[in-house]
């Protein structure tokens, strides 16, 4: 599984990003995580707001901080 952060690093995509984590490795999970910050490649998705998740190369997440319950039922959701 491929994770991306979308959006500046901020206190949220942190957390968004620890959250995803913490989801991905309860459910057993392996995934790569990478943190995309430049523009271009950001708007690519249209995302309006940040935080963004972006899992396999679905957009899931704009605007929020996933809890990790959150996370699990949308990585579920996903699988």
């Amino acid at each position: 599984m491929h994770v991306k952060i979308l959006g500046p690093m901020t206190k949220q995509a942190e957390l968004l990003l620890q959250n995803t984590a913490i989801a991905l490795k309860k459910l057993k999970v392996k995934a790569e995580f990478e943190k995309v910050s430049e523009f271009q490649k950001v708007v690519a998705y249209g995302v309006m707001a940040f935080p963004a998740l972006v899992i396999d190369e679905k957009l899931v997440a704009v605007g929020s901080t996933l809890s990790v319950d959150e996370a699990i039922t949308l990585i579920k959701q996903l699988s």
